[in-house]
């Protein structure tokens, strides 16, 4: 899958699990998400930020690849060092091995917190860590020109702030948001025709049909095809509106705002 399906389909995971709104179409009635996590309205908004950019932390295993050049030189040096330890591109990072260590780390980050008075409990660790995740987001989709790249630091850390002094309402949201996002991206290249490494470091297929493997190791459910296929662009154009309907409500919901 490429860069803005994966930051679509992990910020439309986490409003499927946390939103849980109605779209009115006339005499058609909408359901928008499931409602399974309660995090408040402005957490579907600032989680599915962070989830966004956890759909694209196990690429970080690229070097060359767009989410590396996102916050230079931090992220640059990080994917260089994912890379050397997660065993090159589509491995390590690709797998449930990978999923819980991402999951882990954020979770260590959550149990950080610092009291502020006037605000409350922050955590900055979950704060930082969601610069760097929205930073993914923000250069994958494009919001900011290569020609003004650094531009990058600032959005992400003013997002990363307003995230970690306004995070979402539920004492384990950080882990749960990177988890849902990791998840999100392993399943969206599984569907390709490369596959993914799913359990690594294990070199052996498991016992599942054999037609689901490539090279011994890599599974795939190639429905998709390559990545970037007509396919993939046909799943994205209601994945991205799901999500653009769910943050809408949300927005309204949270400020108060009324539309005509």
């Amino acid at each position: 899958m490429m860069g803005p399906s994966h930051a679509a389909c992990g910020a439309a995971a986490w409003v499927a699990l946390t939103a849980d709104y109605q779209l009115h179409l006339q005499d058609v009635v909408l359901p928008i998400g499931w409602g399974l996590v309660d995090v408040g309205d402005a957490g579907v908004l600032t989680g599915a930020l962070v989830t966004a950019g956890a759909a694209l932390l196990p690429d970080l295993d690229h070097p060359g690849g767009t989410v590396a050049r996102s916050l230079p030189p931090l992220s640059t040096g990080l994917a260089r060092l994912v890379c050397r330890i997660s065993g090159g591109h589509r491995r390590g990072t690709h797998s449930l091995l990978g999923v819980a260590a991402f999951t882990g780390l954020a979770a260590l980050a959550q149990r950080a917190g610092v009291p502020v008075q006037g605000f409350g409990e922050v955590w900055p660790l979950a704060a930082i860590m969601s610069v760097l995740l929205i930073a993914f987001a923000v250069k994958v989709l494009a919001f900011v020109p290569d020609r003004v790249a650094k531009l990058n630091w600032a959005v992400g850390i003013g997002l990363g702030v307003a995230v970690g002094v306004y995070p979402p309402a539920h004492e384990w949201w950080f882990p749960l948001a990177v988890g849902t996002g990791v998840v999100a991206h392993l399943v969206g290249d599984l569907l390709t025709t490369r596959g993914i490494h799913l359990f690594y470091p294990l070199r052996m297929p498991l016992p599942l049909p054999r037609a689901l493997y490539r090279n011994r190791s890599f599974l795939a459910v190639p429905v998709l095809g390559n990545a970037g296929s007509a396919m993939e662009l046909a799943l994205l154009a209601p994945v991205t509106l799901f999500v653009l309907c769910g943050l809408w409500t949300a927005f309204t919901l949270s400020t108060g705002l009324t539309v005509a």
